[in-house]
């Protein structure tokens, strides 16, 4: 837990890097968010096997 504490401490020094941090996670958040409704076929209804052969 030494490292954690660490790492907060860091943190909190660096306000800009803290924001950025939180940006690039909201940003990574979105972005698996639209892939999966998009472009995962999620809702699609299901293909038979034997289509596919």
């Amino acid at each position: 837990m030494k490292w954690l504490e660490k790492a907060q401490s860091w943190l909190s020094q660096h306000p800009t890097t803290e924001a950025l941090l939180w940006f690039v996670t909201a940003g990574a958040c979105i972005a698996i968010l639209i892939w999966f409704l998009l472009f995962s076929g999620y809702g699609n209804p299901p293909e038979f096997v034997y289509e596919q052969f």
